[in-house]
């Protein structure tokens, strides 16, 4: 098959003449440039927080995966989804089956920002990843006695960190001594 050569005269002409005339023709030209720029002029900070906290979680959840099960081997050759990935811890391990539902909110964010390009965390998320009473019990006691930020972005990457050390302690074959102490009886003040 081959192409008709159209001088460049004439197809810039006909291209103008199809959109009704040079006013037209700029004017959805800076329609579309407005567009473009308004998706590409993105807080770039933000959009990296949020996929810092991401890969970070997902990091911890295949080393999590992985520990627990041996006998799967390397978890890149699946190519498994975070999705995947947290529905495979599942709730069978009370260590880090309390983190699921803050881990499934941060997909969304990440999964919400990939798809409109627009990096946002919005209160709602702020207030899911707060619902998690363990990850928010143990925030408000390591600030204390100031009270913790609460901006969204801040209380995401915190829960990330969270998320992070327990995946990675629950790795641990020494992660029997955190469940030892808590089913111990409290001394001590403890």
């Amino acid at each position: 098959m081959s192409q008709q050569s159209v001088s460049p005269e004439k197809l810039a002409n006909r291209v103008i003449e199809l959109h009704g005339g040079r006013e037209a023709f700029l004017a959805h030209t800076d329609s579309q440039i407005n567009d473009l720029n308004s998706r590409w002029n993105q807080d770039a900070a933000m959009m990296g927080r949020i996929l810092r906290s991401h890969l970070f979680v997902e990091h911890y959840l295949t080393s999590y995966l992985q520990a627990r099960n041996p006998r799967l081997g390397s978890l890149d050759s699946a190519r498994l989804t975070f999705s995947q990935k947290a529905e495979l811890v599942g709730a069978n391990d009370a260590r880090v089956a309390y983190l699921i539902p803050g881990v499934r909110r941060l997909n969304k964010i990440r999964n919400r920002m990939a798809h409109t390009l627009s990096a946002s965390i919005t209160a709602e998320d702020r207030e899911s990843l707060l619902s998690v009473d363990l990850f928010r019990a143990l925030r408000d006691a390591l600030s204390a006695p100031a009270i913790p930020s609460t901006d969204p972005v801040d209380v995401l990457e915190s829960f990330s960190q969270h998320a992070g050390v327990t995946l990675q302690a629950a790795s641990d074959p020494k992660a029997g001594y955190w469940v030892q102490s808590a089913g111990a009886e409290p001394r001590d003040g403890f």
